[in-house]
C-alpha cells in the first residue's frame, strides 16, 4: 500500500514538474516565429526573403534583437576576442611579432565596430523608435535632437561592416601562410571566424529587413 502511495506520489510530482516546465516554455507568437525563420534563412545565407514574412516580423521585434546583438557583441563576443589577443600579448616572443601585427588589423576594425554600434544606440535607434511614435501617436520628430537626419539618408550611406571584417580575416588569413602560431592565436581565428557570420546575420536583419522597411514607413509618413 505504502509503494502504491509511493508511485502515485512520484507520479504526481513528475507530472507537476512537467506541467510548470510546460507553462514556462516561451511561446512564439506570429511575429517571434517569423523572426526566428528569418534568421534561420539568413544563417543559410539566404538574403531574398518572402515579403509576408518580413511583414510578419514587428519593428520592434526586430529592434530588440538587434540590441541584443549590441549587448552581446559589447559584453561577451569583442571581450572574449580581446582576451584572446591578451594572451598572446603576455606570451609574446620574437616569432610572435608578425602574430601580433595581424591581431592589430583586428583592433583597428574593433574601434570603427563600437563606434558603429554606439551610434545606433543613441542615435538610430531613438530616431526609429520616434518614427515609430510619431506614427502611432502623431507626436512630432524632435528636431533639435536629430536634425534634418533621415533614415534614407543614412541607408544609403550605410558601411557594410560586416565586410570590412571579412577583409580583415582574410588579410590575416593570407599573412599567417608558413607561421608557426600558437594556441592563443587559432583560439583568435576561431572566434573571428564565428563572429564573422553572426555579423553577417545581424546586417542581413537589419540591412535587408528592418532598413528597406523604416525607409519605406518614413517616406509615407514624412514625405
Amino acid at each position: 500500500m505504502k509503494e502504491e502511495q509511493k508511485t502515485k506520489s512520484g507520479t504526481s510530482l513528475t507530472d507537476r514538474l512537467l506541467e510548470e516546465r510546460l507553462n514556462n516554455r516561451p511561446v512564439l507568437d506570429a511575429s517571434g516565429d517569423a523572426l526566428k525563420r528569418l534568421v534561420d534563412l539568413a544563417k543559410e545565407g539566404h538574403t531574398d526573403f518572402p515579403k509576408d514574412l518580413i511583414r510578419d516580423v514587428a519593428i520592434q521585434d526586430l529592434l530588440q534583437a538587434l540590441k541584443k546583438s549590441h549587448g552581446n557583441y559589447l559584453n561577451t563576443k569583442l571581450p572574449e576576442i580581446e582576451q584572446s589577443i591578451y594572451n598572446l600579448y603576455s606570451r609574446q616572443t620574437n616569432s610572435d611579432n608578425v602574430l601580433l601585427m595581424l591581431c592589430g588589423f583586428f583592433i583597428s576594425y574593433q574601434k570603427k565596430l563600437v563606434a558603429h554600434i554606439q551610434y545606433e544606440e543613441v542615435f538610430l535607434f531613438p530616431y526609429i523608435e520616434s518614427l515609430l511614435e510619431f506614427q502611432k501617436s502623431g507626436t512630432p520628430i524632435d528636431r533639435d535632437r536629430f536634425g534634418n537626419f533621415t533614415l534614407k539618408q543614412f541607408f544609403e550611406n550605410h558601411s557594410n561592416l560586416e565586410e570590412d571584417l571579412n577583409e580583415v580575416r582574410c588579410k590575416i588569413t593570407q599573412n599567417m601562410e608558413g607561421l608557426k602560431t600558437p594556441l592563443a592565436f587559432r583560439i583568435f581565428r576561431t572566434q573571428l571566424e564565428h563572429f564573422e557570420k553572426d555579423l553577417a546575420i545581424h546586417a542581413v536583419l537589419e540591412d535587408d529587413v528592418l532598413l528597406p522597411r523604416l525607409v519605406e514607413l518614413e517616406v509615407h509618413l514624412l514625405g
